[in-house]
């Protein structure tokens, strides 16, 4: 896959893609390398042209699964919009081609207001936005599945998330 074929970025002319490749470093990860590290900063948003990743977190002996990303993807996005250290590690499962590009280019281009990266962003956060929804959904459901007093605590956890975190 190329960047031109990327469906976050659909809307951008091949100037703009060719502006934003010119930010880009090309890597290549071979099957078992780790990309992020749960709880560090690593700057960088990556989009995965070809191959697969695994989201994990990190335990005492046991790393919990989080999710098996597949090209096209993106990676490396809750920590540009946050600000926050990685939330989670990830690792090739796969020979992976991505593109990386600095939080700090990505944001300065965002002050600049330049309009493909804003059209990145957007379909990004849109991303983002659909993540939270099925987790909503999910949440709610166990909640309601919950004896009293784990639904309370997951009460009290849904009111935080959308109420003081906002």
């Amino acid at each position: 896959m190329t960047l031109a074929e990327f469906p976050a970025l659909a809307h951008l002319n091949a100037t703009q893609i060719e502006n934003l490749r010119s930010v880009c470093e090309e890597r290549t990860l071979q099957a078992g390398a780790n990309l992020i590290r749960h709880g560090e900063s690593g700057g960088k948003l990556y989009l995965v042209l070809e191959g697969t990743l695994q989201v994990y977190m990190p335990g005492d002996g046991r790393d919990i699964d989080l999710a098996e990303l597949h090209a096209p993807a993106v990676v490396g996005e809750l920590e540009l919009f946050t600000g926050r250290p990685r939330t989670a590690s990830v690792r090739a499962t796969t020979s992976v081609h991505l593109m990386a590009v600095s939080h700090e280019r990505v944001l300065a281009r965002v002050a600049d207001g330049d309009p493909a990266v804003l059209k990145v962003m957007f379909a990004i956060a849109k991303t983002v936005a659909c993540r939270l929804v099925s987790a909503t959904e999910k949440f709610v459901e166990i909640e309601r599945n919950a004896p009293a007093p784990h639904s309370d605590e997951l009460r009290a956890f849904r009111t935080k998330l959308f109420s003081e975190w906002s």
